[in-house]
């Protein structure tokens, strides 16, 4: 909030060091926000585990062995569709299906690859859905570069 209060001071226009122009209320805000209620919530998101060439991740991209990873630690997503923690619940359910299968220890590794490879096309597609929605929903620029979606949120 201090670098904003001086940006826009230095400024008097109400816009930013970028030339972007804040809506009045927008400094309204900022001015009467106490900085110890401000809390810094940093959020990151990564790139789908099967973004690999390595014939090995593409056969069993999540698991090597008997060890085999799940949830964010696989898929990290933004929070803006609410399925971080559906699709680990999902990662969860299809462990325990495909682990009931097994009768010995030596199936246990082809279970956890199976499980991967299950799993890893539906994530990918909603991890990127999240990025795509994180990233037009931070650059309002690139949104309204999308022929039809883009002009249609003028009109909202």
């Amino acid at each position: 909030l201090t670098r904003l209060r001086k940006e826009f001071a230095s400024l008097g226009s109400g816009g930013d060091a970028d030339g972007n122009e804040w809506d009045p209320f927008g400094l309204e805000l900022i001015n009467a926000s106490n900085e110890d209620d401000i809390k810094r919530r940093d959020l990151y998101d990564g790139a789908p585990l099967l973004a690999t060439v390595d014939p090995q991740r593409l056969w069993s991209p999540w698991a090597k062995g008997p060890v085999a990873l799940c949830g964010d630690a696989v898929h990290p997503m933004m929070p803006n569709l609410g399925q971080g923690g559906c699709q680990a619940t999902e990662d969860g359910f299809r462990l325990a299906e495909e682990l009931a299968k097994v009768r010995h220890t030596d199936d246990i590794a082809g279970a956890l690859g199976q499980y991967s490879r299950v799993r890893v096309i539906r994530t990918s597609i909603i991890q990127g859905f999240a990025q795509l929605g994180s990233d037009l929903l931070v650059d309002f620029d690139l949104m309204m570069t999308i022929p039809i979606l883009g002009p249609f949120f003028l009109r909202m």
